[in-house]
């Protein structure tokens, strides 16, 4: 796709929920004639249960977010959620977003390793592909369903869901316009437009395109470009009153570091001992070959909604796929020429149909109960076709590396058996696979009323799901190109059969703003297989199970004026999914299960007006969460020495015994995390200048099971600042923003091989300027 919309960019004016009442919402009925006058104030509706809903009626915690307020703070991407979202962590991977939420999570991030917080656009689950999910675009909100989700989102919610929600065309005109620029070349730019067509026809279109400089430097060769672009159509057809069918689709393509960029700060004191150490981590680089990745999106879905006396029914399909033309890491990260490993075909995609069916105030019993019910359908496919894994002639045995010989003779040894030359002549190995999966699933959710002040809700999702190993091979390229094939696996087809069920009992002791809620939930991710093997033929990893014990409150107080959520928590998990990357599965991540895992923690956030009467226009704001996770069986652990560099454990380079992590924190899962942040809204004649400061903390984590200091992110702060002017008669907002003003540096990724540590670093301090202009 070429799609040249330079002007353009991504506008994340969104995340939140559907706003029934806009910057000058009310809240609460007894201080109902107080005017809000800041944008963080409003009523928010989610469709967490498949149906509207007040978030503070929901026993469910959920960060939620609309349009106005992600503007406010500046999120463009999906991982930006984080900074405002204590709890969940996003990072990138060879392009892949890893999101861990309450410490529920995987590091294994190939096609074939389902995420555990899926994201779904409107509706519609997307690929856990690379450079997917990465981008918000023009949204209309976001919500963060915290917890195990699996009885109305289904396969791996097992950590949760993040549900992004776009504008519905409606049937006036009206557009918005955004553009800005910003340090490092930063240029982005969004233009929506509605459009009314004929009487009960509508339709929307946004346009995007963000691009900067790429924060990195090459020294020995090219580097790559740093840019994502796209847009998104809708168009709705009102048929009747009770009828209606909505057509979607969205293409865009994106390009970057992503997470393959590394710096080797600390060689491998046996393996990496030959290769120049980067002395620090400063975005320098000194690759022989270009590393990153790009990629290509595309998704067509419709959704129908049709209003029955007695039930509501919509129907949800959706076809997408995903590629990635261009993969490539320079794996010894020097300007030598030693290793290289690169994406020959990669793809994912995926078929889905889901038909609902959702009471209404005239069905049956509705005075003391509202269900929704449901069947869906999924079908995907994607993996390497294949990936290859590039050794220089004589790459290691004329380097000055210990144990060459035997790393040569894991190469060298495959090629022997078939004849074939011996790896000092070089050689390109091919490894890949792809995998299918098809499940079919019914789910049904009830909450009864059983007096005005308690509802209990019981749900329960029955899942079917198989999946196949196609393609599995490795071979190698002879002197005229051609491949010969060294190995092929067939594999058995894997089956699982899960129930997901959920229970949840709501009591509202005082009144309709004070919400006690204790639930208790189960969610599943299919047993699978790894898509790249190059040594061994592929094994299986068992499925994995979370369930997640949770008693919140949400809550508003002083006449309104504070609105405070609160949680704690119990997860367990077994089969805890994991990765592992070393030379002997390619320099790619190879799949097992870590054993058992224990999580508890608390979490909370609020908004509060503190003088509503004479400062309205003051909001504070502030989110904390408080985890305290651990590997509670993980007798088989893999990992890095720190003394020699070398990987121990099953799957290693050399056959080292593996470690114990058991009592060990869970990776990617700091203890604490909060976010705080003042806003001020100040009428001036017909606009207002809004202040806003924020600052999130993060204590670190480690990026491996074995806790080394060496393979983790350090602790840190972020702080951002905006001041902005509103002209509301022409709709014209001003803004000048700082993003990590303080220009603070930490580990985005630590990726660990048998070369040593490699660092990518965050981004860098943006200081830049922007214009909204809604008409």
């Amino acid at each position: 796709m070429s799609i040249k919309l330079n002007m353009f960019k991504i506008s994340v004016l969104a995340a939140g929920v559907s706003v029934s009442s806009l910057a000058t919402a009310q809240v609460g009925t007894e201080n109902a004639s107080v005017k809000r006058s800041n944008r963080l104030i409003e009523e928010v509706v989610v469709t967490a249960q498949k149906r509207e809903e007040n978030a503070q009626d929901v026993p469910i915690a959920i960060t939620a977010f609309s349009n106005e307020k992600l503007d406010a703070f500046g999120i463009e991407s999906a991982q930006d959620l984080e900074r405002i979202t204590p709890g969940l962590t996003v990072t990138n991977a060879v392009g892949f977003n890893v999101a861990y939420l309450r410490g529920v999570g995987t590091d294994a991030f190939l096609p074939g390793a389902d995420p555990s917080v899926p994201f779904y656009l409107d509706g519609v689950a997307l690929l856990g592909a690379q450079g997917s999910s990465d981008t918000l675009g023009k949204v209309e909100r976001v919500e963060v369903l915290k917890g195990p989700q699996g009885t109305l989102f289904g396969r791996n919610a097992t950590g949760g869901a993040v549900n992004i929600i776009t504008p519905a065309p409606a049937d006036e005109f009206f557009g918005s316009m955004k553009l800005e620029l910003g340090d490092y070349g930063e240029q982005n730019g969004l233009i929506f437009l509605n459009l009314p067509l004929v009487e009960g026809l509508a339709a929307s279109v946004a346009l995007f395109s963000s691009e900067h400089d790429n924060y990195y430097s090459n020294d020995a060769g090219p580097i790559i470009d740093v840019y994502s672009r796209g847009g998104r159509a809708k168009i709705r057809w009102d048929i009747s009153d009770t009828l209606a069918l909505t057509l979607s689709g969205s293409m865009s393509e994106g390009s970057g570091n992503s997470g393959l960029a590394f710096e080797n700060t600390r060689t491998a004191p046996v393996l990496g001992i030959a290769f120049p150490q980067d002395p620090k981590a400063d975005r320098k680089l000194s690759f022989d070959s270009l590393a990153g990745a790009t990629s290509e999106s595309y998704l067509v879905s419709f959704t129908l909604d049709w209003q029955l006396p007695g039930v509501d029914i919509k129907m949800i399909g959706s076809d997408q796929e995903v590629d990635a033309p261009f993969v490539q890491a320079d794996f010894d990260k020097s300007e030598l020429p030693v290793i290289n490993i690169r994406s020959i075909v990669q793809l994912a995609e995926q078929q889905t149909l889901e038909l609902q069916f959702l009471s209404n105030e005239d069905s049956y019993l509705s005075e003391h109960m509202e269900w929704v019910a449901g069947l869906y359908y999924l079908s995907s496919s994607g993996g390497f076709d294949p990936i290859a894994f590039d050794v220089a002639p004589n790459a290691l045995t004329t380097l000055p590396v210990p144990l060459a010989d035997s790393l040569t003779g894991l190469l060298g040894g495959l090629l022997n058996v078939v004849g074939l030359p011996n790896v000092s002549e070089g050689v390109r190995l091919l490894s890949g696979g792809v995998l299918d999966s098809e499940s079919y699933s019914a789910y049904l959710q009830s909450t009864f009323f059983l007096s005005p002040s308690m509802d209990l809700t019981f749900g329960l999702r029955y899942q079917e799901e198989e999946r196949n190993l196609l393609k599995s091979r490795l071979a190698t390229v002879d002197g005229d190109g051609d491949e010969i094939l060294l190995r092929s696996d067939d594999v058995p087809t894997l089956t699982s059969h899960q129930l997901s069920p959920k229970v949840a009992f709501q009591w509202r002791p005082f009144d309709d703003d004070t919400q006690i809620y204790a639930s208790w939930g189960r969610a599943f991710k299919s047993p699978t297989y790894n898509t790249v093997n190059l040594l061994d033929a592929p094994e299986s990893v068992e499925e994995e199970q979370v369930e997640s014990y949770e008693l919140g409150i949400k809550t508003d107080l002083l006449d309104g004026n504070l609105r405070l959520n609160a949680a704690v928590f119990y997860i367990e998990q077994q089969n805890l999914l994991t990765g592992f990357v070393a030379l002997a599965s390619g320099g790619v991540v190879s799949y097992d299960n870590a054993g058992d895992s224990e999580i508890s923690g608390a979490e909370a956030d609020f908004v509060w007006t503190p003088m509503p009467n004479w400062n309205p226009g003051l909001a504070m704001f502030g989110a904390v969460s408080v985890l305290d996770s651990e590997y509670t069986s993980y007798p088989d652990g893999r990992g890095y020495d720190e003394d020699t560099g070398l990987a121990f454990g099953e799957g290693g380079t050399f056959p080292l015994p593996a470690r114990d992590f058991s009592g060990n924190r869970i990776v990617r899962t700091p203890e604490l995390t909060y976010t705080f942040g003042v806003n001020q809204s100040i009428p001036v004649g017909d606009g207002a200048i809004e202040i806003g400061v924020d600052t999130y903390y993060n204590d670190g984590f480690y990026f491996l099971p074995q806790n080394s200091d060496l393979y983790a992110r350090e602790s840190y702060n972020l702080y951002n600042a905006r001041v902005s002017y509103f002209y509301n008669p022409w709709g014209l907002q001003l803004t000048i923003f700082g993003e990590n003003v303080l220009d603070e540096v930490y580990n985005e990724v630590v990726f660990v091989d048998d070369f040593g540590r490699n660092q990518v670093l965050n981004s860098p301090r943006v200081v830049g300027a922007r214009v909204n202009w809604d008409f």
